[in-house]
This record gives structure tokens, C-alpha cells and sequence, in this order.
């Protein structure tokens, strides 16, 4: 009997853009949840779980020995991708930490990266930053995808070898290319209701006579701006 594999609405947009057949290193795998996912429904031909903590590795290693796929699943105690070696694999996802520390990881075992052609990545913060650094170690974006998971926002995004044909706005590495030009509805609505939020909180500070809240004011005119100008990219 097939071992049955949930995943939250995150992980499985995470999953989602893996490429079939991939040998992928799962960075940061928590309990392994996508790793299983990958091994039995993605027919990967390798998967490399691994995470930095010992004791959701430990979890991981049950949920696979669960489902029965210990021969297909590689788990490993790793910070970052310090574990991997040079041409293992030749895709790696990267979910659910923050975006400074994805740049790290993408920047710390450039051997490993020379071997690999696509990207999955998945941050909690800093996008703008992430899509920089995607673009500086020479990879583009090809694809992203949103989605709502039990309240709270998530985008994630493919990257493959090469060089954009355009180089990005400022906008763009905020908020990303893609999804305006595919006119997601979620995503603009999420785009919206933040945009409301900081027009709104810029009208509270306005009211307040400080240098700081000035500042703020200034800077949010300026956030405004950059979503009015993505805002502009959707087609309906």
C-alpha cells in the first residue's frame, strides 16, 4: 500500500517547481515532508534531505523509514549545503528561512553550485535581496508562484542557468516579474492589501509632527510608488 504524503498548501507550491527526474538536495528539510513528496510522486532520481539540527533530521529519518523509502532518500546533518558534494546533484531547494540567510547558503559552496542547473527557493523575507543574489551567482527567474497558507503569504520562485534578456527594475526585484505578467489573482490582491496598509499607516504618521515619522512617511511614499508601479504590470 502506498504511503500517503500531505503536504500544506506551501510545500506543495514548493514541490510543485521541482522538475521531474531531478537529483535534489532539500535544504533544510525540517521532517522531510517534501523530500517524501519528491521521492514517490516526482520520480527524483535522487533526494538529499537535509537540515542543520539533529532533531528534525531525526523526525525526517522516521517519516521515511515510515513510508518506506530509506533506499531513495539521503539524509544528512548539514549547515547549509556544507554536506553536498561537488556534482550530487543538479537541483536545490531551498524553503521557509529568511532571505539573508538563503544568500548565504547560495554563496557558501560555489564547487557545489558549478554543478547545478536549477534553483528552487522559497523565503520568508527579504525577496528583493534573494532575487539579487540569484542573479549574481548566474542563475534567472523562471518561474514563480503564490500562494496563501493559513493566513500568511508565501512566494517561491525557479531559477535556472543563464542571464535575464531584461535586466529588472527596482520594483521588480521587490516584488518580481513574473506574476504580474501571468495576471495571478492572488497575488495581486495580496499586492493590494499591502499596498492599503502602508497608505493607510503613511495617513497615521502624517499626523504626527517627528523627524522619525517624516522619515517613515517619505519612505512609505516611496514603497507606494514601487506598488502602484508593479501594480500597473497586471492585465485584466
Amino acid at each position: 500500500m502506498q504511503h500517503t504524503i500531505e503536504l500544506s498548501a506551501r510545500m506543495a507550491m514548493n514541490a510543485s517547481l521541482v522538475p521531474d527526474g531531478a537529483k535534489v538536495a532539500d535544504v533544510g528539510c525540517d521532517h522531510g515532508y517534501v523530500s517524501l513528496y519528491l521521492a514517490s510522486k516526482k520520480a527524483c532520481k535522487k533526494v538529499i534531505a537535509m537540515d542543520i539540527n539533529e532533531g528534525p533530521l531525526s523526525h525526517a529519518r522516521k517519516n521515511i523509514e515510515k513510508a518506506g523509502l530509506s533506499d531513495c532518500i539521503d539524509c544528512r546533518l548539514s549547515d547549509g549545503m556544507q554536506a553536498l558534494n561537488q556534482g550530487e546533484v543538479d537541483t536545490v531547494l531551498i524553503a521557509g528561512m529568511g532571505g539573508m540567510l538563503v544568500c548565504r547558503i547560495l554563496e557558501q559552496s560555489p564547487e557545489v553550485m558549478q554543478e547545478v542547473s536549477t534553483l528552487v527557493i522559497q523565503a520568508q523575507s527579504d525577496l528583493c535581496e534573494v532575487r539579487k543574489m540569484i542573479h549574481k551567482i548566474g542563475f534567472f527567474i523562471e518561474k514563480e508562484k503564490f500562494c496563501m497558507d493559513a493566513g500568511k503569504p508565501y512566494l517561491a520562485m525557479r531559477a535556472v542557468r543563464g542571464e535575464e534578456k531584461t535586466p529588472y527594475e527596482p520594483a521588480e526585484y521587490e516584488y518580481g516579474r513574473l506574476l504580474p505578467e501571468v495576471s495571478d489573482t492572488a497575488y495581486r490582491k495580496f499586492l493590494l492589501d499591502e499596498r492599503d496598509k502602508k497608505m493607510k499607516l503613511q495617513e497615521t504618521l502624517k499626523m504626527q509632527k517627528t523627524s522619525g515619522a517624516g522619515a517613515r512617511v517619505e519612505e512609505l511614499t516611496e514603497e507606494i510608488t514601487g506598488l502602484n508601479w508593479i501594480l500597473n504590470k497586471f492585465k485584466f
